[in-house]
């Protein structure tokens, strides 16, 4: 079964529509409201800490796959949910996912990770390492890794993403 690559189908989808922003207060707290895209006012997007620990995530239609994503492979569909604070020529985002094990052949896109729960254990193909990754860890996967991406416990990261390769489809 497919399982989306990283929910960035329905992502590109809902980001043309509208985004959720955040705005800082005087006081530097965060309130978070919601805004339609306007590019005549660019402003700065404020992390919201209740989303980088797993409040207010949207729930991913786990129905729903893209045909044309057939590089990320699940035996299974993994519950999962995100939030993205931005998409542009980067999309900033966190992703959370219930434990699984997906396959990756040639990822389209460089994506930064700064793991906020769980572990992650990438093992390349071909390479008999495995790297291992936990809370508190970054790290880049470049665009063309092909191999196993596997969350052994609930999972959950901040993703940095080049967009570029959505112009090209």
């Amino acid at each position: 079964m497919r399982f989306p690559i990283l929910f960035l189908t329905w992502v590109a989808l809902v980001s043309t529509l509208s985004f959720n922003a955040c705005s800082s207060l005087p006081n530097g707290t965060a309130k978070e409201k919601t805004q339609p895209m306007d590019q005549s006012k660019i402003i700065p997007v404020a992390i919201a800490d209740s989303y980088l620990e797993g409040r207010g995530l949207v729930a991913a239609d786990l129905s729903e796959s893209d045909p044309n994503d057939s590089n990320v492979v699940s035996e299974e569909p993994i519950e999962n949910s995100s939030h993205v604070f931005h998409m542009g020529k980067i999309m900033v985002a966190v992703y959370q996912a219930a434990p699984g094990k997906v396959h990756i052949d040639d990822a389209k896109y460089d994506e930064f990770v700064q793991i906020l729960e769980g572990r992650l254990i990438l093992t390349p193909d071909g390479g008999d390492e495995s790297y291992e990754y936990k809370t508190g860890d970054s790290f880049v996967v470049p665009k063309g890794y092909t191999g196993t991406w596997h969350m052994p416990e609930k999972y959950r990261e901040l993703i940095v993403i080049d967009t570029n390769y959505l112009e090209a489809e």
